[in-house]
């Protein structure tokens, strides 16, 4: 069990750390057109994480590249690698919850 525990913390963690107020802040002020299309996110809070989901996957899918700002280019980078982390996270607390329940099934059936 306490592998799905681990699982869950990190899994946890991540999912708090999907936050990117300083690319959130720049984009409603130099892009104000591409901070609308993203849902208009504030990137502080964990309560509209529909929009902060927005901005992570176009964080993600490296759209911030097609900005002439270069402002945005340095935060997008930033903010790049930490949703690259915060993907990787997700991932190992997914798989770290599945291995533990397999576990402890296996552990209950033999």
């Amino acid at each position: 069990m306490a592998i799905v525990i681990l699982g869950c913390v990190i899994l946890a963690i991540c999912i708090f750390n999907l936050r990117f107020p300083q690319l959130a802040e720049l984009l409603k002020s130099s892009a104000p057109e591409t901070w609308r299309k993203l849902g208009s996110p504030s990137g502080y809070s964990f309560a509209d994480l529909g929009n902060t989901i927005s901005l992570y996957n176009w964080v993600l899918s490296r759209k911030f590249e097609d900005s002439e700002n270069t402002a945005i280019l340095i935060t997008g980078e930033r903010a790049f690698s930490k949703a690259r982390r915060v993907k990787c996270g997700i991932l190992t607390g997914i798989v770290l919850i599945i291995t533990g329940f397999l576990f402890v099934l296996g552990q209950t059936v033999f």
